[in-house]
């Protein structure tokens, strides 16, 4: 690979795949290569049976990209990717691999302080009710019922993982740069966008950028351009405030 060359893995969200984030590579300049990772159980991998914990999700992520940690790369999550985009490196450190160059997080409050909800166990109307809400899945799917009987089991499995995910501190805290980005209608508060800030040692920005849950795909180019500032060790462009 190019010593240039930057490696962006990309995680998706609560029922996405690896076109999640297909939208980026317009965006995005040559020296980034963006790689999108899957998970069992939807789009390339959809024959494969869902992963049911945070953990198992973690431990795949680590195998699609393990060979590639030799290179210079950068890791970026949204809502469930996010909280795998952390597990990850610090699983990443446990098996002393070297570290990406730094963590890009959306959507998500700081691991320490993610709460416990039942919201994978609601019935089919009231949970379709909640996707609705956080508006990242357009309504023509959801009215499609071949659609909502394949995305449903697969989102709940996620929200299920992410509500039995249980946090515990590190023995050795992250030495990464963290770049977190929340969405200013997003149903978390200042002191749950903080908490990220005890997870490394390096430096932690934080951006709000306007809009609900799925805010990233309003803001696009914004995001492309963190990582093209970073990994050209420009300075922020974004304007930073909690």
């Amino acid at each position: 690979m190019d010593s240039k060359k930057v490696s962006l893995f990309c995680i998706p969200f609560s029922g996405g795949n690896a076109y999640s984030y297909y939208g980026f590579k317009k965006y995005l300049p040559e020296q980034i290569e963006l790689c999108n990772l899957e998970l069992p159980g939807r789009g390339k991998r959809i024959s494969e049976p869902l992963l049911r914990s945070i953990e198992e999700m973690t431990e795949d992520l680590y195998e699609q990209i393990k060979n590639k940690l030799n290179e210079r790369y950068i890791i970026y999550g949204h809502s469930l990717g996010a909280l795998l985009s952390y597990t990850l490196c610090r699983h990443i450190q446990g098996v002393e691999e070297k570290l990406p160059k730094a963590l890009f997080v959306s959507g998500q409050r700081a691991p320490s302080l993610l709460k416990s909800d039942d919201t994978h166990l609601l019935p089919d109307g009231a949970f379709m009710d909640v996707l609705r809400g956080m508006n990242g899945t357009p309504e023509e799917l959801l009215s499609d019922e071949s659609f909502v009987k394949y995305f449903l089991p697969v989102i709940r499995s996620d929200f299920r993982s992410i509500s039995e995910y249980r946090y515990k501190p590190a023995e050795k805290k992250l030495n990464v740069s963290f770049e977190i980005f929340t969405g200013a209608d997003e149903n978390i508060t200042d002191d749950e966008i903080l908490g990220w800030q005890i997870e490394t040692t390096a430096q932690v920005k934080f951006h709000k950028l306007h809009g609900g849950h799925f805010f990233i795909f309003d803001h696009i180019p914004e995001l492309c351009g963190r990582f093209e500032s970073f990994a050209e060790g420009r300075k922020s462009d974004v304007r930073e405030r909690v």
